[in-house]
């Protein structure tokens, strides 16, 4: 049985039940074209945090999944701002990236392997390359999100799939333009539109081969119940206008090949 912790995930139990996260993830999966590239593979879950995808990458028959998060509070790109959020709330979220994951994968009978490293540190030379590089909700949390990409490129020998928190005023307002609202909240600072986590994407150096559509990512059972003002936006965005949640969008993408040198 799952502890009463502060869950970030709301994770299916094998015995019944699930973990009472803030987020509600369940559902999303069926929201992204998964290559063929998991199944027998070696994988990457960027972000971990309590673990959600990574089970769901072993769900989905990869072979190994390696999990990333940091252990120190202080090593997160999140902005310490006492007149929004105090420090203590920073470090409450931080500190228990690793034992929730711990938790939840005793819970599960994951074989994840989970590393304390920032995604700025991932060297392949170390954690070696993976078939899939999977990065979900975490680029907006991120100060240098291009430069993320960019490393994640280089460990990436198969593909890139990103399943990412949108901006819905940005969606709705300016579509079809490349843009990003900064720092929409306290653990937030770049929340893009579709049109500007593509771009991101392939200035990182990866070519698009797939995107997703628009979906809502419900909150879950320990998050405070958001009022209907500041969900309006999101279900407007993803087109369901009676639901709530957070907008996603998910994508594929491949690195690019280097051009040749002349």
């Amino acid at each position: 049985m799952a502890s009463t912790r502060t869950w970030y995930h709301t994770i299916d139990l094998p015995e019944g039940g699930h973990t009472a996260g803030w987020y509600d993830c369940r559902r999303a999966p069926s929201e992204v074209e998964w290559p063929a590239g998991v199944r027998g593979g070696r994988c990457l879950d960027v972000g971990t945090f309590d673990g959600f995808w990574a089970f769901e990458l072993e769900r989905r028959g990869a072979a190994e999944v390696v999990a990333l998060d940091v252990d120190d509070p202080d090593a997160l790109d999140w902005f310490y701002d006492d007149r929004v959020r105090g420090p203590e709330l920073v470090r409450k979220w931080g500190s228990e990236r690793g034992p929730g994951f711990v938790e939840a994968a005793a819970l599960v009978g994951s074989a994840a392997r989970r590393v304390n490293c920032s995604v700025y540190d991932l060297d392949p030379d170390v954690v070696g390359r993976f078939d899939v590089v999977f990065c979900g909700a975490l680029l907006l949390h991120l100060a240098q999100p291009v430069k993320a990409l960019e490393v994640m490129r280089s460990v990436c020998a198969g593909e890139l799939i990103l399943v990412e928190h949108l901006d819905p005023y940005l969606e709705l307002m300016a579509h079809h333009v490349p843009s990003a609202h900064f720092s929409p909240d306290w653990d937030q600072w770049w929340r893009t539109n579709s049109s500007g986590l593509r771009t991101m994407v392939e200035r990182a150096g990866f070519d698009i081969v797939w995107t997703g559509r628009r979906f809502l990512v419900p909150y879950g059972p320990a998050a405070p119940r958001p009022s209907w003002r500041s969900t309006a936006l999101h279900a407007l965005a993803a087109r369901h206008p009676l639901s709530r949640g957070l907008l996603f969008r998910s994508l594929r993408a491949s690195p690019r090949t280097p051009r040749p040198s002349r």
